[in-house]
């Protein structure tokens, strides 16, 4: 059953008036989130990061998509400070989102996953980004990923990350990747309201989505702090498992939510969008590539199918299922030495960020 919202995106205008809760005069409201669903060994520990806070959220709010682990004993424990709710049978990851989201009722809202953990300056970092600027609409930190034993195991931060990026710039600098971390982030509610739900048609991608359609109607802060733990190589063979939903998703991205965000920014030059989308499809097809086994490629032609033929790419997908080596162009090769870079990059930056 599809999610009902109480709103729907406006079918035309753009953000000319940007949303401004900073200027009330009383103090920012703050909530957090939780979409749960069968990782009640880990959400004890989130609920405690949040109660573990430098400054509390002002309410905390888990939804739990009918797990039949001890979930739901997990809220019922913490029910003095948590609220519980549930979303209708069968949403999907963005109903579920969405529904977590209409559901709060602060100022400014967030999502944090049901195995991740807050850091005790999350709160404080998230709202201190929210006041600091008239126009924010969204507030992105830094986190570290931990593994399944809640062992850190690296940190990330946004290198060369502006402390305030205002749009349209805030649209095109999403048109590769997220650049927000879904464990560390915060949104104004009023500006999502205005901004719309995310499509239910979304399978994986559902907070790149709700970055960039918030991206028209404010800016964009950066506080340079890490303030959560992701979890991570706990849950699988991502690349494996959900390979189909991120490329149905990825043509999602490129031919409606970017499309709407830039027409409301008022954007005329949009030939951005499809440049962003072929090299998001050469990113894929690469991966793919050095990932599958040839029998395994064939199977995935008809998932590229369509993407290769918005973006001129057939001769490269046929190169992907013959086996034929696909061109290397100095992009790739750059990509290449930046996921060699980066970590190490990383931790001198944590190092420097200690001292």
């Amino acid at each position: 059953m599809s999610l009902k919202t109480p709103f729907k995106h406006p079918d035309q205008g753009s953000a000319t008036t940007l949303l401004q809760s900073q200027t009330m005069t009383k103090p920012l409201t703050f909530s957090v989130g939780i979409p749960a669903y069968n990782q009640g060994e880990f959400l004890e520990a989130t609920i405690l990061s949040l109660l573990n806070q430098t400054r509390p959220p002002d309410e905390i709010v888990i939804s739990d998509h009918y797990s039949t682990d001890n979930t739901a004993e997990i809220i019922e424990k913490y029910a003095k400070h948590v609220r519980g709710v549930k979303p209708p049978p069968g949403a999907n990851l963005a109903g579920q989102y969405n529904f977590t989201l209409m559901s709060q009722s602060c100022d400014w809202i967030t999502l944090l996953s049901s195995d991740d953990v807050a850091r005790p300056n999350f709160c404080q970092v998230l709202m201190r980004g929210a006041a600091g600027s008239d126009d924010a609409v969204l507030v992105r930190a830094g986190w570290e990923n931990i593994n399944a034993e809640g062992k850190a195991l690296e940190p990330n931060y946004f290198l060369r990350m502006p402390k305030v990026v205002r749009p349209p710039e805030t649209i095109r600098s999403q048109q590769e990747v997220p650049k927000v971390s879904f464990a560390a982030f915060a949104i104004q509610r009023a500006a999502f309201l205005k901004a719309g739900p995310i499509p239910e048609s979304f399978e994986s991608l559902a907070d790149w989505a709700l970055c960039v359609q918030m991206a028209p109607f404010g800016s964009f802060v950066y506080e340079n702090e890490l303030i959560s733990q992701y979890r991570v190589g706990h849950d699988g063979d991502k690349f494996r498992k959900r390979i189909h939903m991120w490329v149905r998703d990825e043509q999602r991205m490129f031919y409606e939510v970017f499309p709407l965000a830039a027409k409301r920014a008022g954007m005329k030059d949009l030939a951005w969008i499809d440049k962003a989308s072929r090299v998001n499809f050469l990113r894929y097809i690469t991966g793919a590539y050095d990932y599958f086994s040839i029998p395994e490629r064939a199977a995935l032609f008809p998932l590229f199918q369509p993407w290769a033929a918005r973006v001129d790419g057939e001769a490269i997908l046929d190169s992907l299922v013959a086996d034929r080596p696909l061109p290397r162009s100095f992009r790739n090769v750059a990509e290449r030495g930046k996921q060699f870079i980066r970590p190490f990059a990383q931790k001198v930056y944590s190092s420097l960020q200690r001292q």
